[in-house]
């Protein structure tokens, strides 16, 4: 399971349907593997339930419930989410799917950004509290008083419900791949279980909601992404690459006078503590901004230079003017163009080169995949005794 120095496209928008699951058991570990049987069991839940049952039942995994919310528009995806049992560990999991590519629905839950009271004095993101609460109704049977250790869990959109499921149930551990911000620090306070929250370096998805809607927050994020351009050649190059910086921050500006008009005062939070992964996949716990944004720097420079030079700089730009495109859109509250812009944008995706490599180091930092293969690499480095 060795690690490649790109991403392939396939890896981002459909991670189930890239290559086989539990190539290792957890069995074969001397040390914890719990944490790398999340970020499997997370990628699995993209996957068709007759999969996911078969998948499960070959290393020994009762799977207990499904999970699935109302759905306003057709999706391939069977459930949102399941439940399961490792009777080795003693251990149930509560796992929440990530986005579907082209899920309607999906999407409109990571776009209802605005901040509301969730629970009594917890506020949270519109969107994914209202698709937790479609779920939550057979978590009550498993995770209200588990008999034994219990996890929630999820890559992506689904790491966000897993977050809010270790809200409402304040027994359960939450250990997440790529989640979102979620809520102000008011979802946090019943907390009694660990938490793991991983990230693997340039992941735009973390950094989204921005901390708050101002622009300072809203420019840290434009200028993270924009950071994937590198140094532009030709004066055309450096221009385009100006103009795109100003649409940014004019973009960044405008959304930052429509969140004030619609009182969005909340800052919006991460659980506590981070665990990163840098570019190499070495893990850090809670490590220091400095460094992280060095080490980002560089990994997004390794990637330009990792793709070739042929063509990536054009490339980067059409998959980020794709993004001012969907960001414009999604500030004037238009859906069909909303809708143009998201098709555009995976469209720039998929055509990136001859291997249908994603182009932009933040998008391609996101795919499941990397985040198993960093913490099975890490659970295989401690020596089994009876070997």
């Amino acid at each position: 399971m060795a690690a490649e120095s790109t991403t392939r496209t396939g890896e981002l928008l459909h991670p189930a349907a890239d290559g086989p699951f539990f190539e290792w058991h957890p069995a074969d570990f001397a040390g914890d593997a719990t944490d790398a049987l999340c970020a499997e069991l997370s990628r699995l839940a993209y996957a068709p339930l007759p999969r996911i049952e078969a998948e499960l039942g070959r290393v020994g995994i009762e799977l207990l419930a499904t999970l699935r919310s109302k759905r306003l528009f057709p999706a391939q995806a069977e459930a949102d989410g399941f439940v399961c049992r490792d009777g080795r560990r003693d251990t149930l999991f509560a796992v929440f799917r990530g986005t579907e590519t082209g899920n309607v629905d999906d999407l409109l839950s990571n776009l209802l950004v605005d901040p509301v009271e969730w629970r009594p004095g917890m506020i949270a993101h519109r969107g994914y509290g209202a698709t937790f609460d479609e779920l939550r109704r057979p978590l009550d049977e498993w995770l209200l008083a588990p008999p034994a250790r219990a996890i929630a869990t999820g890559h992506s959109l689904g790491g966000a419900l897993a977050t809010l499921c270790s809200a409402d149930f304040p027994a359960v551990e939450l250990v997440t791949f790529g989640a979102p911000r979620v809520g102000s620090e008011s979802l946090f306070f019943r907390q009694r279980q660990p938490v793991r929250r991983y990230v693997h370096c340039c992941d735009l998805v973390p950094r989204v909601p921005p901390a708050s809607f101002t622009e300072p927050d809203l420019h840290e994020l434009a200028d993270g992404l924009l950071d994937n351009l590198g140094t532009p050649e030709g004066w055309l190059g450096a221009a385009s690459q100006v103009a795109l910086r100003q649409t940014a921050r004019l973009a960044a500006a405008s959304l930052a006078r429509m969140a004030e008009l619609r009182g969005w005062a909340h800052r919006f939070v991460h659980p506590r503590p981070l665990i990163y992964l840098d570019r190499r996949g070495a893990i850090h716990s809670d490590p220091a901004d400095d460094l992280m944004t060095r080490d980002q720097r560089q990994a997004r420079r390794d990637y330009r230079a990792a793709l070739g030079a042929g063509g990536t700089t054009g490339e980067s730009s059409a998959v980020l003017e794709a993004l001012a495109a969907l960001s414009s859109a999604l500030l004037r509250g238009d859906r069909a163009a909303v809708g143009r812009a998201r098709e555009t944008l995976f469209r720039e995706l998929a055509r990136t080169d001859a291997l249908g490599r994603v182009v932009v180091r933040d998008l391609a930092d996101h795919a499941a995949i990397h985040y198993v293969r960093a913490l099975v690499e890490r659970a295989q480095a401690v020596p089994r005794l009876d070997r």
